[in-house]
């Protein structure tokens, strides 16, 4: 068979013309063609359409990311789940240029835009699906009842190249991908007319065991191998603060009587004491990220990350930490014995066959209808969308913790969501630092509240009714 492997990455991209789609992986970090995109960077082709999860700039200099090329103007549009930041106070340079209409941005929920590349890869040209349904991104779009629910029509996508990142692979173009970098990366590799991936190990045709191939090389054009002063890892690999060492397993008792507002440890606590033995439990990025490490004792939850990760656990401490295996907010994770790896459109298949029994999700705001608006702030142009929207419409219960209220003292419960919203009357229970919440339509049912404070002082820092019991339980942590 005869050899794709390229001397050089200039070589690799050196045809990439002006104009050109490109299909470009990677999640928080990792599966990213660094090597790549740098040589496009230094190639110069400009007017790019580039189609991939989020399109930010790299903090060190020796890396390249779409965002670079967002900020050296050589993009006229990018297709993603994100065009502004996760968090509304580190607003970033793309999010500017869209606004100014230097770019053009097309947001897709994060599901949506991996199952249309994987259609594309399959010669599909549209499907449908439940996401984005009672969002402002269903505006126009094609409507279709199946089975008694609503569904939107989404259209595949393809595009010219793709520029993949894989752990390994042999000169017939076989590739093989590493933990959670796989990521994108697969579907993308059918997807493109010209693929071509940057490797961290190259071997002869045949090494490679055939039942262990996840793209196999009739995809794949193009193979080089990232050579010793090329870029592995683009990110620090270090656990959040938060994250405790494997022997934390308990923390001291806590004075009830005390008045305080929660912390962010005892509200992911809390939360994750809601979880059932044998659930399967999505965790958004943030503070959702955090219950993986508070599951009771005994209890068995299958954790389930939209980059692909079926059965992983608690946040990776010392030598356990892998620059390979990330969660949903890019913290490095441990696998359970009886993990798997999935691919971004096969994780979503997950969530819209019904199978999560719970998703915890971070918001900016809730509505006392289940109504939940976690991804764009008022009179934004573009927002981050990430998975939230077909994790909310697809899974079983919809669990959102957050802080109570705004840093300017607003509240986050209201009657009806003031934003743009992320799902309908999906959320059937609220964790804040005030206390554990359950929307009932005409306001919130206070199940627990934060020590030392009434009700009468929860209801005035709550946009919505507050109703409780006699006795109001006080938040068990």
């Amino acid at each position: 068979m005869k050899s794709k492997v390229v001397d050089s990455f200039g070589e690799a991209v050196r045809d990439i013309p002006d104009g050109a789609s490109i299909l470009i992986p990677g999640f928080s970090g990792v599966g990213i063609a660094y090597n790549l995109l740098r040589a496009l960077y230094d190639q110069g082709a400009k007017g790019l359409l580039l189609i991939g999860n989020s399109m930010f700039a790299a903090a060190r200099e020796d890396v390249t990311t779409t965002g670079n090329l967002v900020e050296a103007g050589r993009v006229r549009k990018v297709i993603g789940a994100f065009s502004a930041a996760g968090h509304p106070s580190r607003r970033t340079k793309i999010e500017t240029m869209h606004e100014a209409g230097e770019i053009e941005a097309e947001l897709v929920a994060q599901g949506t835009l991996a199952e249309r590349i994987r259609a594309g890869g399959a010669g599909i040209p549209a499907f449908y699906t439940p996401a984005a349904i009672g969002t402002e991104l269903a505006e126009g779009k094609e409507h279709r009842l199946f089975n008694g629910r609503t569904y939107l029509m989404e259209e595949a996508i393809t595009a010219d190249y793709a520029l993949l990142r894989a752990w390994k692979a042999d000169e017939a173009g076989n590739l093989v991908f590493r933990r959670s970098a796989r990521n994108f990366n697969p579907i993308m590799a059918t997807a493109a007319r010209c693929t071509i991936a940057e490797v961290e190990e190259l071997v002869p045709a045949g090494e490679l065991d055939p039942d262990q191939i996840h793209t196999p090389g009739i995809y794949v054009h193009r193979v080089i191998k990232i050579p010793p002063d090329g870029v592995l890892h683009a990110r620090p690999q270090t656990p959040p603060a938060a994250a405790p060492a494997p022997a934390e397993a308990s923390s001291a008792p806590v004075d009830q009587a005390a008045k305080r507002r929660l912390t962010r440890v005892e509200m992911a606590k809390r939360l994750a004491s809601e979880f059932q033995d044998g659930w399967i439990v999505n965790l958004g990025l943030g503070m959702p990220t955090m219950c993986s490490d508070h599951v009771p004792a005994g209890r068995e939850v299958i954790f389930h990350s939209e980059n692909g990760i079926i059965g992983y656990g608690r946040h990776a401490v010392g030598d356990e930490i892998s620059p390979y295996l990330v969660n949903a907010g890019g913290e490095t994770v441990i696998l359970e014995p009886g993990g798997a790896i999935v691919h971004h459109a096969d994780s979503f298949g997950v969530v819209r066959s019904g199978r999560i029994d719970a998703a915890v999700l971070g918001a900016y705001e809730v509505g006392a209808n289940g109504d939940v608006a976690n991804w764009k702030l008022a009179g934004a142009k573009g927002g981050g969308i990430g998975g939230a929207m077909d994790i909310a419409a697809c899974s079983k219960q919809v669990f959102v913790i957050m802080e109570h209220t705004t840093r300017d003292g607003e509240p986050r419960l209201l009657p009806r969501c003031s934003l743009p919203i992320t799902a309908p009357g999906c959320v059937t229970r609220v964790m804040t630092d005030l206390g554990l919440f359950e929307p009932n339509g005409d306001g919130f049912r206070l199940l627990e509240i934060a020590p030392g404070y009434t009700l009468e002082e929860v209801q005035a820092l709550t946009g919505a009714p507050v109703v409780a019991d006699a006795q109001i339980k006080r938040a068990t942590i």
